[in-house]
């Protein structure tokens, strides 16, 4: 392969590459109704070749699938952050990504698994090359790295956008060694990318060069000496390539915000003919738009009726955006909704016409496109008015500078406002209600249930504060008629240090007169059924989350306080609960996205570290009849 010159970025050609795929921004044209030019391909002295490591191909249903000769396996990990969406322009699905740039996510990406191919893992180790076509939603901060596609965790190869000690620049990062050690090559384009333009970009490593090459555009953007070995990621476990993300042992990392329409993987070093081939095949005229909606929020299922207005929150909406809804399993089922927009949301009026679906909702601003989410949609004539859940603060209002489980922490609850305030209550060996998260307080090696109350009340929180007993947060717990104490009994040890816990709570909130005012949740089984049996008209929640609702309405326990994890993907068990005259609690839930799911759950109460989030949400009016 012969050595090319580095072109600087202002010699970039002013047409840039769209995916063969890609689709949100194409283009901000004032004629809406103009098309994007296409370029023809021009003649290339050599054919375009094939991908025969992976070669991804994204799906209406948000899947993708791996149709090489490799076929590897292509785990779809869905979440809020990621989806699909047909590009008008270049015709077909591509994958559109929200992560915070850079960050570490469990789901919202494509996992391809190549451990078990040895014949994939021997193709990169004799010299390799990586195609993408991406776009950006915005612009790097050079505080970390972001990566579309990638396998490099403490070795293997990818794609990545720098931090700005790097330059932020587009970089090709085989690592390649003499020694085994890791070595990263930081093959280095030059290049910033931009908000809203596609580029299309080629990495080369030939090992029988002892070179890397990065090609943009169909043109060489830079070249390093790369001589020696492949060095694989340190684990197996990272055996992968991440679209979306870069791989590690356990999560997707480094995470990206943008599209992805071509992600391949070729066995053989490319030429710059071959490159300049692929470059052919995806040619467009681009007039970059950059849209970005931050903040956005919106319901993830509603019923909805004609002229209901369904509205998402978030800022960058601008007036004349509509916003199309595309069946995910009727492929001729679309509806495109002109939309109201404010400040800080916008709506749509839903018509006559629609129909109960699963909807692919993409913002339409002239010729750009912008992938917004999915939701499912419910059309009847009765829909069901959903019911907000109400707050209580995690161990008290403690993000905001309290301790956990401090009454300071309460106070702060009490003067937000919210319904309940929980808090986590242990006996001690003689007798004393305190309250910790843990058998042990930070610091200390004394097990609460095995040591005296002298033992452990000179121990202090972060904020001055003695070690909280019970009698302590029933004493704030007078000063507000508005918000509970939600109290967790610990599962101690011993079924006999259970019933003590339980018995000693029951009599000490009965001498406050405050059982009017005081709810409670156990993980012990037993005990939630001595509680009701002390306090037949108390709320008792469990919270194991091992019993369906029916059983344990029988025991007359009339809440299920189950984790999040386990609730939101059970809607049976809540509408069981719900059809038992239940009520239902959940936690501990953090994020808005899943503070949004549980509103469209209709989950009655809400346990989060972040109340006044939830609370402030809770202001906002998400589906409505007009």
């Amino acid at each position: 392969m012969k050595n090319h010159p580095i072109i600087c970025r202002k010699a970039l050609p002013a047409v840039f590459v769209l995916l063969c795929s890609i689709a949100c921004c194409i283009s901000c044209s004032k004629d809406e109704d103009t098309p994007p030019e296409y370029i023809p391909p021009q003649e290339s002295s050599a054919p375009a070749p094939e991908a025969d490591l992976l070669d991804i191909v994204f799906h209406n249903d948000g899947t993708a699938k791996d149709v090489s000769a490799a076929k590897i396996p292509v785990e779809t990990l869905s979440g809020t952050a990621m989806m699909t969406y047909y590009n008008d322009t270049y015709q077909q699905y591509v994958a559109h990504f929200s992560h915070t740039p850079g960050s570490s996510v469990n789901e919202g990406y494509f996992k391809a698994d190549y451990s078990a191919n040895q014949k994939f893992i021997n193709g990169l180790a004799d010299g390799h090359s990586l195609e993408v076509l991406f776009k950006v939603d915005s612009e790097s901060d050079g505080t970390v790295e972001w990566k579309m596609l990638s396998s490099m965790s403490s070795g293997g190869t990818g794609f990545l956008i720098s931090k700005a000690e790097r330059g932020t620049e587009l970089t090709f990062l085989p690592n390649v060694s003499t020694t085994g050690k890791s070595n990263y090559i930081w093959t280095k384009s030059g290049i910033t990318p931009e908000a809203g333009r596609y580029y299309h970009a080629v990495g080369v490593w030939n090992k029988q060069e002892g070179k890397t090459y990065i090609y943009v555009d169909g043109e060489l953007k830079g070249t390093m000496d790369a001589p020696g070995n492949f060095v694989y990621p340190s684990k197996t476990t990272s055996y992968w390539f991440g679209i979306g993300v870069d791989a590690s042992p356990t999560s997707g990392q480094s995470a990206w915000k943008g599209d992805v329409a071509i992600a391949r993987i070729y066995d053989a070093p490319l030429t710059a003919s071959e490159v300049s081939a692929l470059w052919n095949k995806v040619k467009r005229t681009q007039n970059p738009c950059s849209v970005e909606i931050s903040g956005l929020l919106f319901l993830p299922s509603c019923e909805v009726s004609s002229n209901y207005r369904y509205t998402l929150y978030g800022k960058g909406f601008a007036s004349g955006d509509k916003i199309k809804f595309e069946s995910l399993t009727v492929s001729d089922r679309s509806y495109t909704l002109d939309t109201t927009v404010s400040s800080e949301s916008v709506s749509v009026r839903i018509p006559d016409s629609f129909s109960s679906d699963r909807y692919r909702m993409v913002l339409l601003r002239g010729q750009a496109q912008y992938p917004l989410g999915i939701a499912e949609f419910t059309f009847t004539e009765n829909p069901v008015q959903l019911t907000k859940p109400r707050v209580i603060a995690h161990r008290g209002f403690h993000t905001e500078g309290a301790p956990e489980n401090s009454v300071e922490a309460l106070a702060a609850a009490q003067e937000l406002g919210v319904y309940g305030s929980e808090l986590d209550v242990w006996i001690t060996s003689d007798g004393r209600l305190v309250v910790n998260h843990d058998k042990t307080f930070e610091g200390d090696s004394h097990v609460i249930e095995n040591s005296t109350y002298d033992q452990i009340k000179n121990l202090t929180l972060s904020n001055g504060e003695k070690v909280p007993t019970l009698d302590d947060f029933l004493e704030q717990a007078a000063k507000s008629t508005t918000t509970k104490l939600i109290v967790e009994i610990k599962r101690h040890s011993s079924a006999a240090n259970n019933e003590r816990a339980a018995d000693a709570v029951v009599a000490l909130v009965k001498q406050a007169g405050l059982t009017d005012r005081v709810e409670y949740v156990c993980f012990d089984y037993a005990t939630c059924k001595r509680l009701v049996a002390a306090l037949p008209d108390a709320t008792v929640g469990y919270l194991n989350g091992d019993q369906a609702p029916a059983t344990v309405q029988k025991d007359g326990i009339r809440s299920i306080a189950y984790n999040y994890s386990i609730i939101s993907v059970r809607p049976d068990w809540i509408r069981e609960a719900h059809d038992n005259g239940m009520v239902i609690n959940t936690w501990t839930v953090n994020a808005e996205t899943d503070m949004m799911k549980c509103i469209a759950l209709n989950i009655d109460f809400v346990t989060t570290n972040y109340p006044r989030t939830l609370k402030e949400l809770l202001t906002k009016t998400f589906v409505s009849a007009e």
